[in-house]
């Protein structure tokens, strides 16, 4: 039998969505594209198009003392903040996800706030929180001003795998007289690698490549990246930045493509929607 036609008003509804979200896509992909294209400048000034083709610009960049300190900083920041995000944020999935106590809620809101505020927000607020208490802007308070914005996502994700986990494995492993922590490392954590990876992975980029709140709670003697690109362009628009933007789009590149095939990429935009 032949399948019958769609209506034609639904055929150009199709059309005009795929239009739109081709469109979208494009405007979004497009200017990390000219970034990438423009780091090969081979002029002194940042132009496009490029007025020749070099490496001189990464050259440079791994040549500049600056510029390696703060990508050093950077990832030993990310490091940390993740390591202390699934130290705090697995086990507080736990409770909030699968038991019940008066103030849950509260404790939930308090927790995700940080991603319903803007990061200026949150940087300015952390940096009058800090004067408050008298303590200077140093590491240790770099890497608890990151943490602060990127647990949510550590607690997001595992309590969205945890809730999604059939109960009767567990409950078939304590019958057959597995205990709690023979239960959890068999049974539980397996099932929650998918999540605890993907909230790893969405916690190191946006603690790398975060501006917002570093820019208030860095000190001048500790510049993270961000930082550093942000006063590379303060006063003239140095051919550098187009190097050290790409290094951090190929760093973003490289970790979802790792987290696409480790998870799969169905899994890991499902669980990124769940916390929203």
């Amino acid at each position: 039998m032949r399948r019958p036609r769609a209506p034609a008003g639904d055929l150009l509804l199709t059309a005009a969505l795929g239009a739109l979200s081709g469109v979208s896509l494009l405007a979004l992909v497009f200017p990390s594209v000219l970034v990438v294209i423009t780091s090969f400048n081979a002029s002194d000034f940042l132009t496009f198009p490029p007025q020749g083709w070099s490496l001189r610009w990464y050259q440079a960049m791994a040549g500049n003392w600056e510029v390696r300190q703060a990508a050093t900083l950077s990832l030993k920041v990310a490091a940390l903040v993740v390591a202390i995000d699934l130290l705090l944020g697995v086990p507080a999935a736990f409770p909030l996800t699968r038991t019940r106590f008066r103030g849950r809620e509260l404790v939930r809101t308090f927790l995700f706030s940080p991603l319903m505020l803007p990061g200026i927000v949150i940087g300015i607020g952390l940096l009058f929180f800090f004067m408050l208490l008298g303590w200077s802007l140093s590491l240790p308070l770099l890497v608890i001003s990151h943490v602060v914005v990127t647990l949510p996502f550590i607690v997001s994700m595992t309590s969205a795998r945890l809730a999604a986990l059939d109960p009767t494995y567990e409950e078939a492993a304590l019958s057959l007289g597995a205990s709690q922590v023979q239960k959890f490392a068999h049974i539980v954590l397996p099932q929650l690698w998918s999540g605890i990876a993907a909230g790893a992975a969405f916690a190191f980029l946006l603690s790398f490549d975060n501006f917002t709140v570093s820019l208030f709670t860095a000190s001048d003697r500790l510049r993270p990246l961000p930082i550093v690109l942000f006063y590379l362009l303060r006063y003239d628009i140095n051919p550098l930045v187009g190097a050290v933007s790409s290094l951090e789009i190929g760093l973003a590149l490289f970790v979802l493509l790792v987290g696409s095939r480790l998870l799969g990429l169905a899994r890991l935009t499902q669980l990124s929607r769940r916390v929203t």
